[in-house]
């Protein structure tokens, strides 16, 4: 029971988060999305703050477990690149205003919270590099450094240009295959052979 009102309280405070600016979003509101008591949210939640960062953390972790699970698939590794970079904008169109949130208020956020956000993001790094590594193995990918190419993937698909790119009136299909296209044309071994 305990857990579940947790899980109201941060789907409330997601949802609301994607809404509108974290300056915008009361408790009350959070609360009244979660259908519960303002006392009782404060039972779960010291601060909004709190909240924000638990959101925030949240969805770093989504991201690593879906990385994760599509590393261990038994494909070769530009079908995983495909499935990550599908996977990541589906989610992303579904909480296309969260950019924005983490954009305009991830600096008003205290120091630990930013710490937090980037060892979670060089935990999603070393997951993809994983893909990106095996893509060396099979020769599909150039030989070079894993992790900064798995660094400069998951530049291309969470710059804080995702948003216009997503907004516009293109099919969604086809954005997907035009940023699989632009990521694996950067790291594939076939220009590295027409170079030589």
């Amino acid at each position: 029971m305990a857990e579940d009102t947790r899980n109201k309280i941060l789907k409330s405070a997601f949802h609301l988060f994607s809404k509108n600016n974290y300056h915008a979003v009361s408790m009350i509101q959070i609360a009244k999305g979660a259908e519960i008591s303002k006392g009782t949210l404060y039972w779960y939640f010291d601060s909004k703050e709190e909240l924000f960062r638990e959101t925030a953390v949240n969805g770093m972790d989504y991201f690593y477990e879906l990385f994760e699970e599509i590393a261990v698939k038994e494909i070769s590794s530009d079908k995983k690149i495909r499935i990550l970079v599908k996977c990541v904008f589906k989610t992303l169109i579904e909480h296309l205003d969260m950019l924005e949130v983490f954009r305009n208020n991830v600096e008003l956020i205290s120091s630990d919270f930013k710490d937090a956000i980037e060892s979670k993001h060089k935990k999603n790094i070393k997951i993809v590099s994983q893909i990106v590594k095996q893509g060396i193995e099979e020769g599909l990918i150039r030989s070079g450094n894993p992790t900064d190419m798995a660094a400069l993937i998951l530049s291309v698909l969470f710059t804080p240009q995702t948003k216009e790119i997503l907004d516009n009136d293109e099919k969604v299909e086809d954005k997907i295959n035009f940023l699989y296209d632009f990521i694996m044309n950067g790291i594939s071994r076939k220009e590295q052979q027409d170079e030589k």
